[in-house]
């Protein structure tokens, strides 16, 4: 029967401060930040305060085993966040203007920090060391760990206080653990600094210029913490990343091309015309005529129960208020399972020309490249995990709702389980997106000219609307994400949204 190693860490407050690589927060606190609180744990426990010793072996044991799975309790950000003070390392010049008899205070040294916890909606975090038979615990290791977790005392900040504990457990007992589930994914998820070896000797390395930092000589600053790995960890109910490779449209000189959001689809036509006949002159292995009429065209045929086809993105510019939302940048994104194939169509469309299909899309000038990129900070608006999603071009929905609410959310529904978005989430729509530069859903405006974005024929009689979906529980889904009808050609695709982009 299959054991774990389980380290359990409950927090005493129903926060958490702790933050990631890139500033944000950090939830489920990694493995990495638990090594260092059982680090601080043992050197406190034995008194061991500049050679660790007593615990060495286990920690250097338990560095060596494969990422854990962790069983966390959820959280929410806090709503509003607070302004610490932070006082500035000056006491010397405060004191040093005392001993002149005038008058000084370190209050006027300080420097503001806000403040964004994570609300902790529970109160455990359990990390699942899974002990195969060449790495079953020896009983003295797992007692000295058993000891050192019960004497952590905080996980992250100093503030965030904490008590510990440590048992081998076997699956049925893991099984009734509370909370939600993480585990390491080689796609998608939450990046999370993980222990290797080498990594205590690395804190024990730290931890000695950090008390060596002073010198004769001047002050040494200290190198930081340098060995160890990253890993993704995935939820157990997050959704996979689909598949996509980003081009950008550049002209013949190399300069960027732009081309209007609101004409959108002509280039996600040329794309998907373009992307046919290159997979007409060079198929696949293993497939024929009829994989390029249905998967790469989107044909769908009577033989097919669940049809699979690519989708053709173009990209309006985001990233601020005043960003012109032009299209520079397009993706060509497959069904999950399909990076193969997506990378063959990706390479053959690779320096290739768009080419006009009506005649009048480049109003005379010379069509754009199609230069392969890696994601940039537009890109990566349609692509990183958010619990918050809202639609750059309208949804179009599968059919008319009769300018009924009720049938209206019936339609979103049918929209969101085509599109494969299964997940919980709560969504509201209408006529307007949250990005300021987008175009409205309707067709006509009060003069019954044409307006909004421009749909194919067949899309014409149906609703359109803006959505925003919100994933409960700070479910965090990765894009792309394109919802409705249209959403192979560019229509519903959605994006998220920062602060400066809202306002």
């Amino acid at each position: 029967m299959s054991s774990f190693l389980c380290i359990t860490v409950r927090f005493l407050q129903p926060w958490s401060h702790g933050r990631g690589e890139d500033g944000g927060p950090e939830w489920p606190p990694s493995p990495l930040r638990l090594m260092q609180a059982l680090v601080a744990a043992a050197a406190g426990r034995w008194n061991e305060r500049s050679i660790l010793e007593h615990a060495k072996a286990a920690i250097r044991w338990l560095e060596a085993l494969p990422p854990p799975y962790i069983v966390a309790a959820p959280t929410v950000p806090s709503s509003q966040p607070y302004r610490l003070y932070v006082p500035d390392n000056v006491a010397d010049k405060v004191a040093a203007a005392w001993s002149r008899g005038r008058e000084a205070s370190i209050a006027d040294y300080r420097t503001e920090k806000d403040v964004l916890s994570s609300v902790i909606e529970g109160e455990a975090v359990h990390y699942l060391y899974a002990l195969s038979q060449a790495s079953a615990p020896r009983h003295d290791l797992v007692d000295v760990l058993t000891n050192t977790a019960r004497s952590i005392t905080h996980l992250g900040w100093g503030i965030d206080m904490a008590t510990g504990d440590a048992s081998v457990l076997i699956a049925e007992q893991v099984g009734r653990l509370q909370g939600i589930r993480w585990r390491p994914s080689l796609r998608g998820g939450t990046p999370l600094r993980m222990p290797k070896p080498g990594t205590l000797d690395d804190l024990i390395r730290k931890h000695t210029d950090f008390l060596n930092r002073v010198t004769r000589d001047g002050f040494r600053p200290v190198p930081p913490l340098r060995v160890f790995d990253v890993v993704r960890y995935r939820r157990q109910d997050q959704p996979i990343q689909r598949p996509y490779r980003v081009f950008e449209l550049r002209n013949i000189d190399g300069s960027r091309f732009r081309y209007s959001h609101r004409k959108l689809v002509h280039i996600a036509g040329m794309l998907r015309h373009l992307a046919i006949e290159a997979m007409k002159a060079s198929l696949p292995a293993g497939v024929d005529g009829d994989w390029v009429e249905a998967y790469v065209a989107g044909h769908v045929t009577e033989r097919e129960r669940e049809h699979r086809q690519l989708s053709y993105l173009p990209l309006p510019s985001i990233g601020h208020q005043h960003t012109d939302p032009g299209v520079r940048r397009v993706m060509v994104a497959a069904p999950l399972g399909d990076d193969v194939w997506l990378d063959h169509v990706a390479r053959r469309l690779a320096g290739q020309v768009l080419k006009p299909l009506r005649g009048d899309e480049f109003g005379g000038g010379d069509p754009p490249l199609l230069v392969p990129m890696k994601g940039d900070n537009v890109s990566r608006r349609y692509t990183d995990p958010t619990d918050t999603w809202h639609s750059f071009t309208p949804v179009i929905l599968p059919g008319h709702d009769d300018h009924k609410p009720a049938k209206t959310r019936k339609l979103i529904e049918i929209a969101l389980r085509q599109a494969d978005v299964n997940q919980p989430c709560e969504f509201e729509w209408g006529a307007f997106s949250r990005f300021p530069k987008s175009l409205t859903a309707h067709k006509y405006d009060r003069q019954k000219s044409p307006t909004g974005y421009i749909r194919p024929d067949h899309l014409l009689s149906q609703t359109a609307v803006h959505l925003t979906l919100r994933f409960r529980d700070g479910l965090k889904v990765p894009g792309p994400l394109a919802i409705g009808a249209g959403r192979h050609c560019g229509l519903g695709l959605m994006a998220g949204m920062d602060e400066q982009m809202g306002r």
